[in-house]
């Protein structure tokens, strides 16, 4: 079992993004309980949810920081939808809140994470449980059940085993996001 990661900080959009997030966790450290993480979640009905993240991104980086130059084992986890504009687009608007807070891009050995999924992350959940998606079409309705995210967060930890691929249904976005998924320890 991968080592025991003392601060876990997810922050997403909404409830669907937390749970599929803190599933795949499950799946890489089982046994983890829901009191280990923390969670930093857009309230429901508070204005856009990307703008929540976006806000958000680079005070949990600057604290992600803080926290590993102290010596404490931390990851964090960030998932903000693209909706209806491109992944690179979302990723260089995270670039852009780190450097106008005056930080440096995440490292390739940091413990952070940011998956975009086009157009939302119902889109992924809907191709994880082997449905036929596109990243035009909004998939929000009807809402994923607890257990389609769950299963489909099973379905996405099998797909970043070694020598595991993607599945046919896969649009572009998730199958981009497999490297990212691999390196969660």
């Amino acid at each position: 079992m991968p080592e025991r990661i003392a601060n876990i900080v997810i922050v997403v959009e909404d409830q669907e993004q937390q749970n599929l997030v803190y599933r795949y966790l499950e799946q890489c450290h089982p046994g983890l309980s829901f009191r280990e993480c923390r969670f930093e979640r857009s309230a429901r009905g508070s204005g856009s949810g990307e703008q929540f993240v976006r806000n958000r991104y680079s005070a949990e980086v600057k604290e992600h920081r803080r926290r590993v130059g102290k010596g404490a084992s931390a990851l964090l986890v960030v998932m903000v939808d693209a909706d209806v504009g491109t992944t690179q687009h979302r990723a260089s608007q995270l670039s852009d809140a780190l450097q106008a807070a005056g930080m440096e891009n995440r490292g390739d050995d940091e413990l952070i994470f940011v998956f975009i999924p086009r157009r939302h992350v119902e889109t992924w959940i809907r191709a994880l449980l082997g449905c036929q998606v596109n990243e035009v079409t909004d998939y929000t309705k009807p809402t994923p059940t607890p257990k389609d995210i769950k299963n489909a967060a099973t379905k996405l930890y099998e797909w970043t085993r070694p020598g595991a691929g993607p599945g046919a249904a896969s649009p572009p976005s998730l199958t981009d996001s497999l490297p990212e998924w691999r390196k969660i320890p």
